[in-house]
């Protein structure tokens, strides 16, 4: 894009088959027009001039390569742009059909695979794995003990044992707490009896995913297993936590929970 709004497209060649439904295409969604410069055109630009074509497109290349090509971010001369969903769409249309073609998909899979910027992720990557094979001390949130484990840079060990995983988790309920979660639990079956009735087992986190949101909100409670310590007063699995709900349901409404 020029400084007056306007649009060229330089094409070393041009066909009009294929070339030219893609110009008229991007003419028409954003109301502009587009010139198209080839070779030829270029030539005749720099005819007056003390310019070689052939000098200027190789000393083009390899300022081109020393700056790596870095069209991103402020570089790309559509930043900051507005498309639409409808050009959105044909973007997207497009390039899964390129992906189609297997020698296409070959050579971007080849092209990402040598960029500077996946290479800095594969390095980064290296550096992590080899970090992980690493024993580190850590201290267990519960009880206070020094124990040694893999490091894991997401989600790090808290518990040196399953016992004070339970205990750390469970010391969070109080008897005032459990009432008020049995309570919201009650709240909860009366606001949605025909989906707990008509719940299978493998949607059980679907249906029941609200009222857990609810206790994370406002206790912050997010395991599971203490939610049924509050609840049942035992440590349980999901099942048991439906059919929970299929009680108080039944108690409430009926049987048939109408």
């Amino acid at each position: 894009m020029l400084s007056d709004g306007s649009y060229v497209e330089v094409k070393g060649g041009f066909n009009y088959q294929t070339d030219l439904p893609r110009i008229k295409c991007f003419e028409k969604d954003y109301g502009v027009t587009v010139k198209i410069i080839q070779e030829k055109d270029l030539r005749q630009l720099i005819a007056s001039t003390p310019m070689v074509y052939e000098h200027l497109k190789q000393e083009w290349k390899q300022i081109a390569k020393g700056l790596g090509m870095d069209t991103s971010g402020k570089n790309n001369s559509r930043y900051g742009a507005k498309v639409s969903n409808i050009t959105r769409a044909k973007i997207s249309a497009k390039a899964k059909s390129r992906m189609k073609d297997s020698e296409y998909k070959s050579k971007w899979l080849e092209g990402r695979k040598n960029s500077a910027k996946v290479q800095k992720q594969n390095e980064r990557l290296k550096a992590y794995n080899l970090l992980r094979q690493y024993q580190v001390f850590v201290t267990c949130h519960h009880c206070g003990k020094e124990f040694e484990v893999l490091f894991r840079k997401n989600k790090p060990q808290k518990y040196c044992s399953y016992s004070c995983s339970n205990t750390a988790q469970f010391s969070k309920i109080s008897g005032d707490k459990s009432f008020l979660i049995q309570e919201l639990a009650l709240d909860f079956a009366k606001n949605n009896a025909q989906s707990i009735l008509s719940c299978k087992v493998n949607k059980i986190i679907s249906v029941l995913k609200p009222f857990y949101d609810q206790i994370e909100k406002e206790f912050g409670i997010k395991d599971e297993r203490t939610v049924s310590k509050a609840l049942l007063g035992y440590q349980t699995n999901r099942k048991e936590i439906l059919f929970y709900f299929h009680s108080l349901v039944e108690n409430v409404l009926g049987t048939t929970g109408k």
